[in-house]
């Protein structure tokens, strides 16, 4: 089936641009979407006959010669209140300066339907988890930064943190932590986990469950709250990538947000103690699935000896590279 196409045209480019990062936001590769700033190219692409589900226009920018294409909804982006139709009922009026999402919204209304089942294709959620035997690795840095890169790239992200005592927080423009409404809701019926604490989720590009301001014990909950959040929203589809930090060190519901995800990113330092600690995780977790499993090696320095290249642990058969991360608020990650 083909995707809906929508066309957005106006002369402002700054406009455009917020614009244009809402609807991919809302449904990205769901959609062919076209931006037109230019009257001319705009005037050349509408020709020929055209099959159009959305075309939002600027009044500058519209005609009523539009009427002989095949365009299920057109709206027109007016500068003054006076929403309505326009003398062609089936041409409606939007206020330009509207807020973004009111905007989106009454743009979108009437063609929710063709939208809705744009978005009922097959949507894959992959659950790529960072774990470390070792803390200090820089695991944390290394996973919200992966979720902004990924949101950048118009993806739908969700950064889950499962760490007894939370301070990812520092990485966060909003520092506070889960309000108690949000402890309320994760005590209630697990079957639907992740839909009683969605309104608690915040979004900074990414989504994310803000950080517990106590532990788990303090508040009568355990560590299969995190499992069942993750695949309840796997199972919502409403994401593309769930990023999960998974506490460093073993034990068994560790290693199970290990077997649940798509893939594991392993971070580990170049002295002995992490090498010798990652030693301990090689044999109790099972490297099988080469394409699984990837090892990073942080904080990578060239003047130090690299107790991890060294080892024998190279010898398995998985993908090692070295990396160094910069400042983490960027999220930048540049491999070596």
């Amino acid at each position: 089936m083909s995707k809906p196409l929508i066309i957005i045209a106006d002369t402002d480019e700054l406009y455009l641009t917020n614009l244009e990062r809402k609807f991919l936001e809302e449904f990205d590769d769901q959609i062919d979407l076209e931006i037109i700033s230019d009257a001319d190219y705009f005037e050349k692409r509408f020709e020929t006959p055209l099959s159009v589900e959305i075309l939002v226009v600027s009044e500058k920018l519209y005609s009523s010669s539009l009427q002989k294409h095949n365009i299920s909804n057109v709206c027109v982006l007016v500068e003054e209140h006076d929403n309505g139709s326009t003398e062609d009922l089936s041409v409606n009026k939007v206020y330009k300066y509207l807020g973004i999402r009111e905007l989106f919204n009454e743009l979108t209304y009437q063609s929710r339907e063709a939208l809705t089942d744009s978005q009922t294709t097959e949507n894959i959620t992959r659950i790529i988890s960072f774990y470390s035997a070792i803390g200090g690795t820089g695991k944390t840095a290394l996973s919200i930064g992966l979720a902004r890169c990924l949101a950048e790239k118009h993806k739908r992200v969700l950064y889950i943190n499962s760490e007894s005592v939370q301070d990812f927080s520092y990485y966060l423009e909003n520092k506070t932590g889960l309000p108690n409404e949000g402890y309320r809701a994760l005590k209630q019926d697990s079957g639907h986990m992740y839909e009683n604490i969605r309104f608690t989720l915040r979004k900074e590009g990414f989504s994310y469950l803000p950080p517990f301001n106590t532990t788990l014990d303090a508040r009568n909950l355990d560590f299969t709250i995190y499992r069942n959040i993750i695949q309840d929203a796997k199972k919502s589809g409403e994401y593309d990538f769930i990023i999960v930090d998974v506490e460093a060190g073993y034990s068994r519901w560790r290693i199970q947000l290990l077997q649940d995800s798509d893939k594991v990113m392993l971070i580990t330092l170049q002295d002995d103690v992490s090498t010798n600690k990652m030693r301990y995780i090689t044999q109790c977790l099972d490297f099988g699935d080469s394409e699984k499993y990837m090892v990073i090696c942080n904080k990578y320095s060239e003047q130090k000896e690299n107790q991890y290249f060294q080892s024998e642990l190279l010898n398995k058969d998985e993908v090692t590279i070295s990396c160094e991360l910069f400042p983490p608020k960027q999220g930048e990650v540049t491999i070596s």
